[in-house]
């Protein structure tokens, strides 16, 4: 994990356009972890998906991938992400397809 002199590991200023609605400054890398991987996983560009690899272990993006990943990234991006932190191939599908099927709620719901 990148070290920083003080106990509060934050973000770098280049990563603070994808946290708008957030004080950057103010994020800890370690507390903030699934916030800033799902930011940078939908949003960030090509140095700030190099800077996640570098700062995350690849099974802190495997498991926020399995908790969260699944359910708040768009498809291409969660397929993306698995294949680059090396999930199976079976394991992959599996999120794909539960991926899908959560999208499928908001059309079955009914309007007042």
């Amino acid at each position: 994990m990148a070290e920083q002199s003080d106990t509060k590991k934050t973000i770098p200023e280049f990563l603070y356009p994808l946290f708008w609605e957030y004080n950057p400054k103010e994020m800890d890398i370690i507390q903030h972890s699934d916030t800033i991987m799902g930011r940078i996983m939908e949003h960030g560009t090509w140095q700030a998906m190099c800077w996640l690899r570098v700062t995350y272990k690849a099974e802190q993006i495997v498991s926020f991938l399995e908790r969260r990943g699944k359910r708040v990234l768009p498809l291409r991006e969660l397929n993306y992400w698995a294949l680059v932190s090396g999930v199976s191939e079976e394991k992959r599908k599996k999120w794909l397809k539960e991926a899908k099927e959560q999208l499928h709620v908001w059309r079955k719901r009914a309007s007042l």
